[in-house]
């Protein structure tokens, strides 16, 4: 009888929150999470706008200035930040480049196939 293993995922976040807690105050775990959250928003939107608008019905106009309203307030808050408090942002592009390269690790370990079609 195997175990049901803990999912990657919370993993890391349950020990990524715990080393933010350890180290950061609430207003810098909080301004990492708005700028991934916004990073993350950047992403979904052009991936719906690249790959399922017409699956999906989205309106590509909709989708360019949702992505143009999202960039415009990162751009705002990242600029206050290097003023105010540069290792949010130093911490934040570190981690971002950091999962990039884990996914690029497993993505060449575990390729993705394209569905069959019949």
């Amino acid at each position: 009888m195997h175990a049901c293993p803990v999912p990657s995922a919370l993993v890391y976040t349950v020990v990524l929150g715990l080393l933010l807690t350890a180290f950061f105050d609430l207003s810098r775990i909080a301004a990492l999470g708005i700028i991934f959250y916004l990073v993350m928003d950047v992403a979904i939107h052009w991936g719906v706008w690249r790959h399922l608008r017409d699956e999906i019905g989205a309106r590509p106009s909709i989708l360019i200035i949702a992505i143009i309203f999202d960039l415009l307030v990162l751009t705002g808050f990242i600029w206050v930040k290097v003023k105010a408090d540069p290792l949010v942002i130093i911490v934040a592009a570190t981690v971002m480049l950091a999962i990039l390269l884990v996914e690029v690790l497993f993505l060449r370990r575990h390729p993705i196939e394209a569905p069959h079609q019949h």
